[in-house]
């Protein structure tokens, strides 16, 4: 019992050593640190915009993108058509033909000295089984190792906007 009282003892000035220590420590004496705020590449800049087609509007044909941008530098553009599948009473897989204006394409352009670009003409063509047809297009910009992208911008792909499925022809072969 004797042991177990001075054992408690010695914990109990240790923790009261270790209290007075601790409040006379002042741990702010150096210099604060403070948290710096990062440095956008992009500011003092033009960031690139769609301007034309307006985000929303209903595509029905070929189109061209316009927009603005730093003046003199590239652009990329891309334009992406999403769709729905049917489903199919049987189970299996409808078949989508694709065609380079069925798919994601990439466009480049450049800014003029007023920063004004423009697309070359797109054409997106969806599959007439499909439904839900959208057009999502966005443009990015390189400035050195930053990479600044707008938002996707949704517009709407009218119904004429179908490939034509047509029956070809082919002549037989002649056995000899």
């Amino acid at each position: 019992m004797k042991k177990q009282v001075i054992t408690l003892l010695k914990m109990a000035i240790s923790l009261c050593l270790l209290i007075i220590v601790s409040l006379n420590a002042d741990a702010q004496l150096g210099k604060k640190l403070k948290r710096h705020k990062s440095v956008d590449p992009m500011d003092g800049k033009v960031k690139p915009v769609i301007t034309s087609p307006a985000a929303g509007a209903t595509i029905d044909g070929p189109f061209v993108m316009v927009g603005k941008a730093e003046p003199n530098t590239a652009i990329n553009i891309y334009v992406s058509p999403i769709y729905k599948l049917p489903k199919s009473p049987d189970g299996k897989p409808i078949l989508v033909v694709s065609t380079p204006k069925h798919k994601h394409q990439h466009f480049t352009a450049k800014a003029d000295a007023n920063g004004i670009w423009q697309s070359p003409l797109i054409e997106v063509m969806f599959d007439s089984k499909t439904t839900d047809r959208r057009i999502f297009a966005f443009v990015n910009q390189i400035w050195g190792s930053y990479t600044y992208e707008t938002k996707n911008i949704e517009y709407f792909a009218s119904p004429k906007l179908t490939m034509t499925m047509e029956t070809i022809k082919v002549p037989v072969k002649q056995r000899n």
